[in-house]
């Protein structure tokens, strides 16, 4: 929903929220009922101080609450065959790759086809080329499921498209490279957490003093069961 972006975008990056007359409710996709994102949601007005608060309820809305009807019948349908104590052992990214087997990742087509991004436009520095270089040799050494972790942290699936990586789309349905974007370093260890962008298939990387320090975090990240989204 390329508006609902747009609005949510603009509302983030500037002021005065109170001028839009915006309450935490929000209009029903079907039949264009106000449904209250809070208790007591239409008597709640936005404004600079709780907008991320309302920007957060609205996106959950939208990619989870608008279709609870429809996915809950699935779910039943689906718990109904495979019930729900036999795959409750599993994280979503063990369960992705039980249902569509280990892929075959290719490094060097993933290495090929993929595209970087300096903390500035200009010649990159010695420090951030490194960062780069040791990132593909830990991935190359990588067992098969920690490549299919990774790809799914940096991407949103474990699969490579049937014409390799130069098809890599993004959720838009738009051909987008995997893209390794060196940011400056924070305080650890949260700074030192590399972050995955599915929505753009792009992996932020830090500027690592060390190879064995990329590989414990990036090792750590991948292991590690995280969801969320933000806007950008």
């Amino acid at each position: 929903d390329d508006e609902l972006y747009r609005n949510c975008t603009w509302l983030k990056r500037n002021n005065q929220a109170d001028l839009l007359s915006l309450d935490f409710t929000v209009t029903g996709l079907t039949n264009l009922e106000v449904i209250e994102l809070v208790p007591g949601g239409a008597a709640i007005a936005v404004t600079d101080d709780n907008k991320a608060e309302y920007l957060d309820l609205l996106l959950k809305f939208h990619m989870f609450g608008s279709i609870a009807s429809p996915l809950n019948a699935f779910l039943k349908g689906f718990y109904d065959i495979v019930p729900l104590f036999l795959i409750s052992v599993f994280d979503y990214q063990e369960f992705d790759l039980l249902l569509s087997g280990m892929p075959d990742i290719d490094t060097n087509d993933w290495r090929v086809y993929s595209e970087i991004r300096w903390i500035k436009l200009e010649t990159p520095s010695v420090a951030e080329t490194a960062v780069v270089d040791w990132f593909w040799a830990v991935v190359a050494n990588f067992s098969p499921e920690e490549r299919a972790r990774l790809l799914q942290f940096a991407t949103g699936t474990s699969r490579v498209p049937v014409q390799g990586f130069k098809a890599l789309t993004s959720t838009d349905g738009r051909v987008r490279r995997f893209t390794i974007q060196v940011v400056n370093r924070g305080p650890p260890p949260t700074g030192l957490m590399p972050k995955g962008h599915t929505c753009f298939n792009r992996i932020d990387l830090p500027l690592y003093a060390n190879k064995a320090e990329l590989a414990k975090y990036l090792t750590l990240v991948i292991n590690m069961e995280i969801t969320g989204f933000w806007l950008e």
